[in-house]
């Protein structure tokens, strides 16, 4: 793409910069024309000196010369003159080379879940020579706010902005929203007895849900045992809330602790397995008259199957040690001596 041209007339005996204020604005890779009116003498020029900082060429003995600025920053361009009487007369002059490319602008649709809004929206582009123009349908705004990158929000509406240069332009609009939270009631906390079936229900159809602790996403769920149930609803908004329910075990847990088994390969009483209700875990150890442990496990659900190394136990009797730990959160230890019969 050819670069933009620009005309600076560059009067040599205009006034000298006191500050670093631009004298012209142009876009990165564009060039300047530079042309040199003596009206400084009576006498023509003979001869010019150009320097540019920034601009390829860096420097010029051209009356006329054409300059590129590749970067951007603020750079100095000195010209000095020669009249036909040998005199010498320097000027400068300031250009602002700025961005010739907009960044997309970063703001998007923003929902609120909260009752109080507060929202910065940012326009991006913060380069300098860029300009901002803020506009929405749904807000007065003064004209003190409008030009700025950072744009403060505190109602919800339609907030456009125009970034600016002249280089060119880009814009976006975007909707701030208030969102709908759902509501969250799972109930009160409840009393139930081992394994009884609890329908639990977040409500808010439409909604997306993730239980805890068993990870299901569906509205409902049946909770077959006692502990505490969470849900995390998230509104089609993005509003989320949580709730909680504890369904406590009301009935005692109960155990028997057989006395003796025959693991013979005729049923019954092949594996010697406690019966075990309302225990949330436990550990069972199984020594012989030696003291060695011949089994131990921590699973609710696993017996000893009357073997030892990967041979038959011999008969007589084993010390059995428990150690459950209940869904009334009391633990509880026993011992009990259990023969073993074939």
């Amino acid at each position: 793409m050819r670069p933009l041209f620009f005309l600076c007339i560059l009067v040599c005996i205009f006034a000298s910069t006191k500050a670093q204020t631009p004298s012209l604005i142009i876009c990165k890779g564009s060039a300047i024309n530079y042309r040199e009116f003596n009206t400084g003498s009576s006498l023509p020029s003979v001869s010019w000196f150009w320097k540019f900082q920034g601009g390829i060429p860096a420097a010029s003995t051209l009356r006329e010369p054409s300059v590129t600025y590749p970067d951007t920053g603020l750079f100095l361009t000195t010209c000095r003159s020669t009249f036909s009487d040998s005199s010498k007369q320097s000027q400068e002059l300031y250009v602002l080379v700025i961005q010739s490319v907009f960044e997309p602008i970063p703001m998007r649709d923003t929902v609120i879940c909260g009752t109080n809004i507060s929202v910065t929206l940012n326009a991006g582009n913060n380069f300098r020579g860029a300009r901002y123009h803020w506009t929405s349908p749904d807000a007065n705004l003064s004209g003190k706010d409008t030009n700025t990158r950072l744009f403060s929000v505190n109602q919800p509406g339609t907030y456009s902005v125009k970034v600016w240069s002249v280089c060119g332009s880009v814009s976006k609009t975007v909707v701030v929203k208030r969102g709908v939270s759902p509501i969250v009631d799972l109930g009160p906390n409840k009393f139930v007895c081992r394994n009884a079936a609890v329908l639990l229900d977040a409500g808010n159809p439409g909604s997306s849900y993730l239980w805890t602790p068993g990870g299901e996403t569906t509205q409902s769920i049946t909770a077959n045992i006692a502990g505490d149930y969470s849900v995390r609803v998230t509104s089609p908004d993005g509003c989320v809330k949580t709730d909680q329910v504890s369904l406590i075990d009301s009935c005692p847990p109960v155990f028997f602790i057989p006395n003796a088994f025959t693991p013979n390969d005729a049923a019954p009483n092949d594996v010697f397995k406690p019966y075990l209700d309302g225990f949330t875990s436990v550990k069972m150890i199984i020594l012989n008259r030696w003291g060695q442990i011949v089994f131990q496990t921590t699973d609710l659900n696993a017996g000893w199957d009357g073997n030892y190394m990967g041979e038959p136990a011999q008969e007589g009797v084993y010390a059995c040690l428990l150690e459950m730990m209940g869904t009334d959160k009391l633990r509880r230890v026993e011992k009990v001596n259990i023969t073993l019969l074939r």
